[in-house]
């Protein structure tokens, strides 16, 4: 592919660019061959029950409690005999730049140049919460990240069938794509989106778990795998500093419950306020809003671990680069994310919660103002 810069100017940028992404690569090499407990205590368990039980055949047991999507993917790697712990890594890792790459085809809508996607690779798989994510915890984010960055550049393109049906593969993966529902909510009520079509996300998620339920295992069990997993950790917040730092473990079932009430609340309230004809929404309004959904939902769900944010960190690179300021907004999402990561280690009975939770709060507070004032000035303009 031949690179187009609109101007000679971007060379160095673009030779920064290769010279971040080389960086990047070398810091997942050194941390590829590192086990954690996430691996030690969950996935290479998995993976030794997979081959000691059939392959394919182990699906019928209940011995995972992910979606089975994302076990199809540890059975082909056991099949495959490759070193499980690389393989585990380097899938989320591709999904990383996929996610990366996506990011800058968004922004790519804006400045019709190439350098939007070539700073996007360079960046996003740098993020510390992206890089802990995959190379050193062995996790899957990056996964339904991708999928789900996907669905929303799919709807800008107005390709409501397709986007959903990504939202759904992503959700396949991880319940916490419910994270940016908020968001399209909002599409449902601009008329980007018809109600209906969001039956494809259940159904995609039928057509996942037919294959696990062919080979044996329950369908009320798969149906109710996402319900299990949030039932696995009787705890309000585990190292992510949200509201429920502030509640006793005491109270867990009902600060549950309302927490789960207060989020459909603020999400029915969002459409109220931002459904009225009178508010437009350009591109930028757009990428502002999906920002703002992803550090919100989090903050007031009961349950949030500290991975959590990674679809808030990936957006905020999206973000800056579509916007070009309020880089501060972006920068205090990620420290807040970092801290939650650095908690959950050795330091978790060292560090305090309430910085970290003053910190996510403010950003909430400045991406709000911020996304008011653009939505309002914007409104205006075109009025005029």
């Amino acid at each position: 592919m031949k690179l187009k810069f609109k101007n000679q100017n971007f060379n160095w940028k673009f030779s920064l660019c290769i010279l971040l992404i080389f960086i990047g690569l070398i810091c997942k090499i050194l941390l590829i061959h590192i086990k954690t407990g996430d691996y030690i205590g969950f996935l290479e368990p998995w993976i030794n029950f997979i081959k000691t039980h059939g392959y394919f055949s182990s699906l019928k047991y209940g011995f995972y409690d992910y979606a089975p999507s994302y076990i199809y993917i540890l059975v082909i790697i056991a099949k495959t005999g490759l070193n499980p712990l690389i393989s585990v890594k380097l899938i989320s890792i591709i999904f990383e730049y996929l996610a990366a790459f996506i990011i800058g085809k968004i922004a790519f809508q804006k400045y019709k140049s190439n350098q939007v996607i070539w700073i996007a690779l360079a960046v996003v798989p740098l993020l510390p919460s992206v890089v802990l994510n995959s190379s050193y915890l062995s996790q899957c984010d990056s996964i339904y990240a991708a999928f789900t960055l996907l669905s929303i550049y799919l709807i800008l393109k107005k390709k409501q069938f397709v986007s959903v049906i990504f939202l759904g593969i992503a959700f396949a993966f991880k319940m916490q794509t419910a994270i940016i529902l908020p968001f399209f909510y909002i599409l449902i009520l601009k008329g980007k989106i018809n109600w209906y079509t969001f039956l494809l996300i259940p159904l995609v998620f039928l057509i996942s778990i037919i294959p696990a339920w062919t080979l044996g295992r329950p369908f009320l069990e798969l149906l109710n795998i996402y319900a299990s997993q949030t039932n696995h950790y009787q705890l309000l917040t585990l190292n992510f500093p949200n509201l429920y730092i502030w509640i006793s473990n005491d109270y867990y079932g009902p600060a549950k419950i309302t927490g789960m009430i207060l989020t459909v609340l603020v999400t029915l309230l969002s459409g109220y306020f931002l459904g009225n004809k009178k508010y437009v929404f350009t591109f930028e309004i757009w990428i502002k809003f999906a920002f703002l959904t992803a550090i919100i939902v989090p903050f007031i769900l009961p349950g949030m671990h500290e991975r959590y944010m990674y679809l808030g960190d990936v957006l905020g690179v999206l973000y800056f680069l579509v916007v070009r300021k309020n880089i501060h907004l972006c920068v205090g999402i990620l420290l807040v994310s970092f801290y939650s990561y650095i908690r959950c280690s050795r330091f978790n009975n060292i560090l305090p919660m309430e910085p970290a939770f003053v910190l996510y709060l403010t950003v909430i507070i400045l991406t709000t103002i911020d996304f008011i004032k653009s939505l309002r000035n914007e409104s205006n303009i075109i009025k005029e």
